[in-house]
């Protein structure tokens, strides 16, 4: 006999976001819950009259306080065969995308976007890595690498935390090596360390950015800034670029830079230091910080060190030299991103031209009720003169 779902009720009308099918459930729209849901447990999602909206998984830490899974009246079945059928649906498609072909490293789930909110799966050659934002998606974890190492050809599955030091990055089956494995990316190798490295290992969503960077590269001085294991560099190097400095300040990020690209100039040290320093001028300059604004109260002040780092930055472009860069503070959308770029241009004196706007690729899509999906954005900019 199964046990009723715990229930939570919504305050008076707060369902709007839940009938528009958007699958997080804030806690500030909750009136109760009633039961004793476990964390990561699934529960249903009533209005404050009693009638049923959806289903998800709770979280009574998180300001998110329900992901949803289901939306309507009809219950998930208590054995969640809904969990494989979408996993295996979001790799499908991708495999057979034209604008996927030439990688073998690709993002198989991208978390709400694929139905599967909190959940990360990423592939690199034979391996996958696993990245659950949730406690409903860790105990789902291994039956995740259960059921993608019996359906495709694997040599193991890697459990990521979400910090590096949780304690929780483990085997979940088959083996993964200590030592970097090496992807290949439209020609281009890399080595990516799945054990250690940053989120999965690599920074799968600028695959499209380092195509263009690579084809804007022959015969430029090429700067990386926060080069990370040298995505962009290796990109520039294989492009044809003339020279191609990198500035990272992580050691072991540094070390998979000097194996991915030991051609370029590496500068272990911090970007703001390295760019109040610098004299050399640029033709071609990458900018991917991380994230400068983890809370919305932060964006004000992240967008301060956004306008300041351009300002440095653009004083090191050649005139009519071109720069890709990126936000990926999620409490940032792109307008005022490009507002920040704007200030920082004119604080500098130089005319800029916006040639496009960047994005993930589509193995990172977005789901249209989900907007908070799109982290990433990105401009590729042509730095003219100084303004008279």
């Amino acid at each position: 006999m199964s046990i009723p779902l715990a229930s939570v009720i919504l305050r008076q009308a707060r369902e709007r976001s839940v009938r528009l099918r958007h699958p997080w459930l804030l806690s500030g729209s909750i009136e109760r819950v009633d039961g004793n849901p476990e964390p990561g447990g699934q529960v249903r999602v009533l209005t404050a009259d009693g009638r049923l909206l959806a289903h998800g998984d709770f979280d009574p830490d998180s300001q998110i306080r329900v992901r949803l899974t289901h939306f309507g009246d009809a219950a998930p079945d208590p054995e969640e065969t809904w969990f494989e059928e979408r996993l295996l649906a979001a790799l499908a498609w991708r495999e057979e995308h034209p604008l996927l072909a030439g990688t073998d490293a690709v993002r198989w789930v991208h978390a709400e976007a694929d139905g599967l909110p909190g959940l990360t799966v990423d592939r690199y050659a034979r391996w996958i890595a696993i990245r659950p934002a949730t406690a409903a998606m860790a105990r789902r974890a291994e039956r995740t690498a259960r059921a993608l190492l019996e359906t495709r050809e694997l040599d193991g599955a890697w459990l990521r935390g979400p910090t590096r030091e949780d304690g929780t990055n483990r085997s979940l089956g088959g083996s993964v090596p200590e030592e970097p494995i090496e992807i290949q990316e439209r020609g281009r190798r890399y080595q990516v360390d799945l054990r250690r490295g940053q989120k999965t290992g690599f920074y799968l969503d600028q695959r499209d950015s380092r195509d263009r960077f690579e084809r804007l590269a022959e015969g430029a001085r090429v700067l990386d800034l926060y080069a990370y294991s040298g995505g962009f560099a290796t990109a520039a190097l294989a492009g044809g670029a003339r020279v191609a400095v990198c500035v990272e300040s992580s050691k072991p990020a540094g070390d998979l830079l000097a194996r991915n690209a030991p051609e370029a100039e590496r500068i272990d040290g911090d970007v703001g230091a390295f760019l109040r320093e610098d004299r050399r001028h640029y033709d071609l300059v990458a900018i991917d910080p991380p994230p400068f604004a983890k809370r919305k109260r932060d964006a004000g002040a992240a967008c301060r060190a956004y306008q300041e780092l351009h300002q440095r930055a653009f004083a090191r472009v050649a005139p009519g030299g071109q720069v890709l860069t990126f936000c990926c503070s999620h409490h940032v959308d792109a307008a005022r991103f490009r507002q920040t770029i704007f200030t920082a241009a004119a604080q500098a004196g130089i005319r800029i031209q916006v040639l496009e706007a960047l994005g993930a690729p589509p193995d990172h899509p977005v789901d249209l009720n989900h907007p908070q999906g799109e982290y990433l954005k990105g401009f590729l900019l042509r730095v003219g003169d100084r303004n008279a």
